[in-house]
């Protein structure tokens, strides 16, 4: 056997086991995979890493897993009872963690349970505020309020603890809850109506909002549950929906209805290409290597990292790793137009070099994502580092023992190079009207992107139903959860110290809202104060001078019998009650309605949430709340415009340092810093020019416009270092404009079918990407201007 021969052999059996091992970790990388859908992925981990938390966990809580319905029948008692059988009929789905349709049960015997022996604890907010409403004047006043009450509409509820409780402590911090969520639904038969007569039906998803495989099942069987209410009812209710499961639904559905299109399309469109360049199946099949290797490994090396991977990442890094076609599209061209004698392994040793050099700077380029205040990019990035390196690899390693040792070229690839070989021969002569064409792209970027209309909104990056989100909007309305994008935050070490801060902040907002900053809030502080306040309170009431002879005599002067009040003398010397905690209210019957207001934070911090609505003025809110320590104020919109804005000017600087990078790979190769240059400028010029493109057509730019311009930068500097490579060469030139070709044409399929995705975020990559890859393959020919060539012979 002859030593080519050997070394095929060898080389088959090292790719068949390497395929097997591929095969083993595709099974285990796919089954069961799950892919993630939620937008949090691409919130920043802001240098104020609180702030980032807290609003990846409002993101993910059980406030985004809580979908309200609200139904509307011919009048409020149809209303009342629909939503009553909807309710039932909701909590026998599987995967709903808690249905509730009106107050929770034995609410009103928990209440008085937690809260009646402490009132006093809870009395007032502080302790200074507790005497002053002790004083003979508010004494009397209170005397005077119960002499009216005995006989008013809660006439029993006021007689029931009078004794014990003349200053009706208890039942004022009852109003106090019940204030705290003024405007919201009223509770009518047990059943939650809202201010306009709809019935209110609250749930809860076991599975976070944005886990559609487990969700997907409870949407369909409410789906299914409320239409066969409305059928029940001859078609007479409405029923209405606000939650964010059925959008992550639409999104995701949306997401793989678009990789399913595209990669059938490409797919489709690389196939036609090669089997017309190249005729018959294997070179097709050899393309499939790469391709297949980097998106097994990549999304192994991602399951194994995050535990899943995200939709975007998925259908990003499946049109990246095309880039694996274009290797062995630049190794079949070369072994068919200018084989080596020696065999399909020489012509890959000649030609690695260019390619190693083009893998690398791929990944140099890429692995800036890796730098960057989002995981979803930090994802991204792995995917694209770890997929192109495994696709460089399986080219180099399983490819070349399976070419065969001759292959004619068809007539059409013959013909291309052919037809490259006399453009380029012309560029080389006339070079005037090429060097023209760089100067009217610079003049596109310099006009076109100071026009760049930039949106800093993570909505951006998706798009919603607007009747969906006006539907919403009502219902929310109706069960006023608010504005879950607005926060106080109060951060300690511990619930105490979260809790102290909490009331500074709660004082500030009562005075905010007061003057007229903000509409209403909603907080934990009539639920749970800090251990400290509570005592204090306690104390400040029980050691008032003389409160209790004070408090009968001012009984007596309106009526009252003063021996009926001996059970307040004697509450008020009994030694006061352990102060009420969180996990207390965790173990009642009301957690569900404190639960909402607290997040754990990383390193066993705690934080206290007021949702603030109706902000009139974010600068004086937030001015007001500055001086505050452990408080801060958060308008999820402006955090993350903040962040998208300072995540353009670092992407900006990962662009100067990964050009910087890759020059210096280049210069390292060839040596020559005329040489780097030459492999840089191309890539550099098309992704400026495609960035004013935009700009010119008044295309709204976003993030994923922006990763498409490192993508242009990191792609399409293939192109200029396969030119550099065959530079001496003009036959080797040609073949290589015709391997570019083949993979621009292969790179605009995959991204220009993204660009006409449905999805906002894939639209803007495959938009940037194809234009920009596009611009990239006309501007490749400057990489030999500027190099510098032997004049064809």
């Amino acid at each position: 056997m002859s030593e080519p021969d050997a070394e095929k052999r060898r080389g088959r059996i090292v790719s068949i086991v390497l395929a097997l091992v591929l095969a083993a970790l595709g099974a285990w990388a796919f089954h069961d995979l799950r892919v993630r859908h939620e937008i949090s992925q691409f919130i920043p981990s802001s240098e104020d890493r609180e702030l980032a938390e807290v609003a990846r966990q409002v993101i993910d809580s059980e406030l985004s897993r809580t979908i309200a319905i609200a139904v509307r029948g011919d009048d409020e008692p149809t209303s009342i009872a629909a939503a009553r059988t909807l309710a039932e009929r909701l909590r026998t789905i599987e995967g709903v963690a808690w249905v509730r349709s009106g107050p929770p049960a034995e609410i009103e015997r928990a209440f008085y349970e937690l809260y009646f022996a402490r009132r006093y604890a809870f009395f007032a907010d502080t302790p200074e505020e507790a005497r002053a409403h002790l004083s003979d004047d508010a004494l009397r006043e209170a005397a005077q309020r119960l002499k009216r009450d005995v006989t008013g509409p809660t006439a029993m509820l006021v007689r029931r603890v009078a004794q014990e409780d003349p200053l009706l402590a208890f039942l004022d911090h009852l109003r106090r809850l019940q204030g705290s969520a003024e405007g919201g639904p009223r509770v009518v038969d047990g059943q939650l109506v809202s201010q306009d007569g709809w019935g209110l039906v609250l749930l809860a998803s076991e599975a976070p909002s944005f886990d559609t495989v487990h969700v997907g099942p409870m949407l369909d069987a409410i789906d299914r549950e409320t239409r066969a209410l409305i059928e029940a009812h001859d078609g007479s209710l409405r029923i209405e929906q606000a939650g964010v499961h059925r959008f992550a639904r639409r999104a995701e559905h949306e997401i793989r209805e678009d990789v399913q299109r595209i990669s059938t399309l490409s797919t489709l469109g690389v196939v036609v290409l090669f089997l017309a360049l190249y005729r018959g199946p294997r070179f097709l099949l050899l393309g499939a290597i790469p391709l297949a290797a980097g998106t097994i490994v990549a999304t192994a090396a991602c399951r194994l990292v995050f535990g899943s991977i995200h939709g975007i990442t998925f259908a990003f890094g499946s049109s990246l790793l095309g880039v694996g076609i274009d290797y062995v599209s630049h190794y079949v061209n070369h072994h068919v137009l200018e084989p080596d004698e020696r065999g399909p392994e020489a012509t890959m040793r000649t030609i690695w070099p260019g390619l190693a050099l083009g893998a690398s700077t791929t990944i140099a380029g890429l692995a800036g994502l890796g730098w960057t205040s989002f995981p979803g990019m930090r994802e991204m990035a792995l995917f694209a580092a770890v997929g192109v390196t495994a696709a460089l690899l399986s080219t180099r390693v399983m490819v070349p023992p399976w070419m065969p040792m001759r292959s004619e070229a068809p007539r059409i690839t013959r013909a291309a190079a052919d037809f490259s070989f006399r453009l380029w021969q012309r560029v080389q002569s006339h070079r005037a009207p090429f060097l023209a064409l760089p100067i009217v792209a610079l003049l596109v970027a310099a006009i076109g992107i100071p026009q760049l209309a930039w949106i800093d909104d993570i909505r951006a990056l998706n798009q919603a139903d607007p009747e969906w989100l006006a539907e919403d909007a009502a219902v929310r309305a109706r069960v006023a959860q608010g504005e879950a994008g607005r926060l106080v935050i109060a951060t300690g070490r511990d619930d105490e110290e979260a809790l102290a801060h909490a009331e500074r902040a709660f004082a500030v907002l009562t005075a905010a809202r007061d003057a007229g900053e903000l509409r209403t809030f909603r907080a934990a502080h009539h639920f749970v104060r800090s251990i400290a306040t509570q005592r204090g309170v306690d104390d400040a009431v029980r050691t008032s001078p003389a409160l209790a002879d004070r408090t009968i005599a001012a009984l007596e002067r309106e009526g009252f019998v003063p021996s009926m009040f001996e059970p307040f003398r004697a509450s008020l010397a009994a030694p006061p009650p352990q102060p009420l905690t969180y996990d207390a209210l965790m173990a009642s019957p009301i957690a569900d309605l404190v639960r909402p207001f607290r997040v754990h934070l990383a390193g066993d911090r705690i934080a206290y949430l007021a949702f603030v609505e109706g902000v009139s003025d974010s600068a004086a809110l937030r001015a007001r709340l500055a001086s505050l320590e452990g408080v801060a104020y958060f308008d999820q919109g402006e955090f993350l415009a903040s962040a998208y804005r300072e995540f353009r000017t670092r992407t900006l600087e990962l662009l100067a340092v990964g050009m910087l990078v890759v020059l210096g790979l280049c210069v390292a190769r060839y040596r020559s810093f005329r040489l780097g240059f030459a492999s840089v400028a191309p890539a550099l010029l098309a992704a400026s020019t495609a960035l004013g493109v935009l700009g010119l057509i008044g295309e709204p730019a976003n993030l994923m416009h922006l990763v498409g311009a490192l993508l242009v930068l990191s792609m399409a500097e293939d192109f200029a270092v396969f030119l550099i490579e065959s530079r001496d060469d003009p036959r080797g030139v040609a073949t290589t404009m015709v391997g570019i070709t083949v993979a621009c044409i292969t790179t605009v399929l995959s991204f220009g079918l993204l660009a006409a995705s449905t999805h906002p975020a894939m639209r803007a990559l495959g938009l940037m990407a194809s234009v920009g890859v596009g611009l990239a393959l006309l501007f490749s020919p400057m990489a030999l201007l500027i190099a510098g060539t032997r004049k064809p012979s």
